[in-house]
């Protein structure tokens, strides 16, 4: 039997009176079966069933998967109440798996839904907007279209994520009866705390989560955020305790929670930054802590007077900033980052769990153009053969990776060293403008020394217009060490 038939897609009939929602809902069933079938790679059959036709006594089994399409006709529903209550209960006398019945239950969301019992019974199980509000005109967009331009950054992508959930819920239950707690444990040793965001960036959220999953890392908070202040803040506490790292989306949308003055995104970066900071006073060498990575939008627009104070604040603050990476890029970036920040962090872990800690000196990022990569090999052998750790300029992968691996690079290392061959003014200028952004990546202290090693004397006055503190160097042919001794007597400095 198909695993499928144990997922229970529920629905209002009164709710479907208009042709619209019947074939919202009929797409919605299908879509969702082909979805799983892919994910499965087995065939899944999913049943539809209207709220009437909806018994738990018949249905129940430790393995069903309800999916609730939610409107108010749904919830005022008696029956449908009482059915809920019956599930909860079986679930809970009868179950013998770790997955909660919470976790069995994913409810679908069309339109803005407040103030019901039922919802706040089910505050704990898996929400799906298949909506938004415009956080500037206060308009609805419901997701009703399949097929259009816009679809596969609305209807679509909520879909996946849905799909992709239940899934994993699914795989769960089939792995009941082996201790289901501990595999996930070691599957998900690494915890990213990926902090709610105002209204305008859920997509780009969306986007981070799907990524920071599939690459096997847990994602906190696996609940909706509640409501009032101080159940907020007990969460997110929490959540973030048991995290190695977080990462902090900032918008247009201040993030005001309900019936306060306070924002969301500034209470959740000040919990992180306090959890932070004093995890690494504690155990700053054997610790999985990650950091921070802050993100902001470069592309707000009708930002509030308030949400602009809090931005700029938040850059000022060398305390909040401490621990901390600040992107101002694409998302796409921001997802590489933040992967390579895990990738690099779970190394150098390993480095000390094994005691192991790096041999070589100082690290010097070797900065070049592509065009000048074999020029540049003989000066990574000189200064490794002086005992230095080398680091290049990378130019594999799209280029979002690309500019994160410089970025993580940045932050690394301890010294700079420039090529400047035979590139444009423009070139130097943008690498000299990175350099002295980098104290926004996290960093303790300036990037120093830092050297621009020139091919000729005509690119002399050109460098030292540029350079700012940094050393000119006039290469050689064979870049000797006495061309390189101001920067590497410093170095040793």
């Amino acid at each position: 039997m198909s695993f499928g038939q144990n997922i229970y897609i529920v629905k209002s009939d009164l709710a479907e009176q208009g042709q619209i929602t019947q074939d919202w809902s009929s797409s919605f069933h299908k879509f969702l079966e082909l979805l799983l079938t892919r994910l499965a790679s087995e065939p899944i059959k999913i049943n539809l069933l209207s709220d009437e036709d909806f018994d738990i006594t018949t249905v129940y089994s430790p393995s069903t998967i309800i999916v609730p399409l939610v409107s108010p006709e749904l919830l005022n529903n008696s029956k449908f109440k009482e059915e809920i209550k019956l599930f909860h209960e079986r679930a809970i006398n009868k179950s013998h798996n770790t997955i909660s019945w919470n976790s069995r239950i994913f409810k679908v969301v069309r339109e803005p839904q407040e103030g019901h019992f039922l919802l706040d019974y089910l505050s704990e199980s898996m929400s799906y907007d298949f909506f938004h509000v415009d956080s500037t005109t206060d308009e609805l967009f419901v997701y009703d279209d399949f097929t259009g331009p816009s679809s596969e950054k609305t209807f679509w992508m909520r879909l996946y994520d849905l799909a992709y959930d239940i899934f994993k819920v699914m795989d769960g239950l089939k792995s009941m009866e082996s201790e289901l707690a501990n595999i996930s444990s070691e599957m998900n040793s690494i915890r990213v705390y990926l902090a709610e965001v105002g209204a305008d960036l859920i997509a780009k959220r969306d986007v981070i989560k799907r990524e920071l999953m599939r690459s096997g890392y847990k994602v906190l908070p696996e609940k909706n955020m509640p409501k009032d202040l101080e159940s907020i803040m007990k969460m997110v506490k929490k959540d973030i305790a048991s995290c190695n790292m977080s990462i902090h989306l900032i918008g247009s949308d201040y993030g005001k929670i309900q019936g306060t003055n306070s924002s969301v995104l500034d209470l959740q970066n000040r919990i992180a930054t306090d959890y932070f900071n004093d995890l690494e006073k504690m155990d700053a060498v054997t610790s999985l802590n990650f950091g921070r990575v802050i993100w902001v939008d470069p592309d707000m627009q009708n930002v509030s007077v308030k949400q602009r104070l809090f931005v700029e604040n938040l850059k000022k603050d060398s305390n909040s900033m401490r621990k901390a990476d600040l992107l101002e890029s694409t998302i796409e970036e921001l997802k590489a980052f933040s992967l390579n920040k895990i990738e690099e962090g779970i190394r150098q872990h390993e480095l000390f769990k094994g005691d192991k800690a790096p041999e070589k000196g100082k690290i010097v990022y070797l900065i070049h153009d592509k065009t000048q990569l074999d020029k540049c090999k003989k000066i990574q052998k000189m200064l490794e053969k002086s005992g230095y750790e080398v680091i290049n300029s990378n130019f594999k992968g799209s280029p979002d990776e690309i500019r994160a691996q410089h970025s993580s690079n940045l932050k690394r290392c301890d010294a700079s060293l420039i090529y400047y061959g035979n590139e444009n003014e423009e070139w130097i200028k943008s690498k000299q403008k990175d350099l002295l952004k980098s104290l926004g990546l996290g960093r303790e202290k300036p990037i120093s020394p830092q050297a621009i090693l020139i091919e000729n004397e005509s690119q002399m006055d050109e460098s030292l217009a540029l350079g700012h503190n940094a050393l000119i160097l006039q290469s050689d042919k064979s870049f000797s060490s006495k061309v390189m001794e101001p920067f590497l007597s410093q170095l040793e400095k």
